[in-house]
């Protein structure tokens, strides 16, 4: 399965080397261009995909015994849990704001994790927001208003106010 997996990685990953490269406007003589650090990290995973694939494969013909696959114990494990988590705030991220959802993302997944102290939970979310510094969906409604009022508190704690 892990084979498989890996060869299915392999082909979406050729294919955004060269979305990346279609899609990018083009470099000039002095720049590098859009698509140039993209590459690098894609031509990384390209390599370790095939690097996995092989010691695979050496693993699987050590090894005959066949393994069984458990989806219910996969649908239980923390991995599973945590693509989930990444996946609802990857949805609530329009709705609700950068802000709020990778909070309450890293707050979540901490806890996930095994972090049973809450405050320092808390704290550690609200200084990765501030240390984070991107500015992306700010939400609607009220997150919207959220998200500036703590973008203004960061900017004057920036400044020096």
């Amino acid at each position: 399965m892990d084979i498989i997996f890996s060869i299915a990685l392999i082909i979406f990953n050729i294919y955004c080397f060269f979305l990346v490269g279609i899609e990018s406007p083009a470099p000039t003589l002095t720049e590098l261009g859009a698509a140039f650090w993209p590459r690098i990290v894609i031509s990384l995973m390209l390599i370790l995909l095939v690097v996995n694939v092989i010691n695979q494969v050496k693993l699987r013909k050590e090894k005959t015994v066949h393994e069984k696959i458990n989806i219910v114990g996969f649908l239980k494990s923390k991995l599973f849990i945590g693509m989930v988590l990444v996946s609802i705030m990857a949805l609530s991220t329009p709705y609700i704001g950068f802000l709020t959802s990778c909070f309450g993302f890293l707050v979540t997944y901490a806890i996930l994790l095994g972090e049973r102290n809450i405050v320092k939970v808390i704290l550690n979310s609200l200084v990765f927001q501030g240390l984070l510094d991107i500015r992306l969906e700010r939400g609607i409604g009220v997150f919207r208003n959220l998200a500036l009022f703590l973008e203004g508190i960061l900017l004057n704690i920036k400044r020096g106010l």
